[in-house]
């Protein structure tokens, strides 16, 4: 996990951004079944190693459960860096380095580790079109 990172010169895109919406907004259901709501696309800078990233933060009131099957839960994190990151990082004219996928039961503030509420994460580098997991 990355540590947490400070916002340099982020833009946050919630729900309603004004790009006619390249992604899905309101609730949505991933492949295994859970459902999650975009919470923000965040856009700022990794301050160790200057990459730019494009943080999709999404809404899972279902996390717990679908900790059960940490198969489904990573094609789900690996569909939601399709679904959001790709479409974030064709709308800014400079792409980013990574996609970061934040899942979390509860909203939780940006960098701001909370114990009582379950978040995952997942890094992706970009290559063209595909989202390629990295471990972190």
């Amino acid at each position: 996990m990355l540590p947490a990172l400070g916002l340099v010169g982020a833009l946050a895109l919630g729900p309603t951004a004004a790009l006619a919406d390249p992604w899905p907004v309101g609730e949505v259901v991933t492949p295994s079944g859970m459902t999650v709501a975009l919470e923000a696309v965040v856009f700022e800078e990794n301050p160790w190693s200057g990459e730019s990233l494009a943080v999709v933060r999404l809404i899972a009131p279902q996390l717990a459960q679908a900790l059960t099957d940490p198969f489904a839960l990573r094609a789900d994190m690996d569909w939601a860096c399709a679904t959001w990151g790709l479409p974030a990082a064709a709308s800014v004219s400079s792409a980013p380095d990574i996609v970061v996928v934040e899942m979390m039961a509860a909203p939780v503030a940006r960098g701001t580790p909370d114990p009582a509420i379950l978040q995952v994460f997942e890094q992706y580098r970009l290559l063209g079109a595909d989202c390629i997991w990295e471990l972190f």
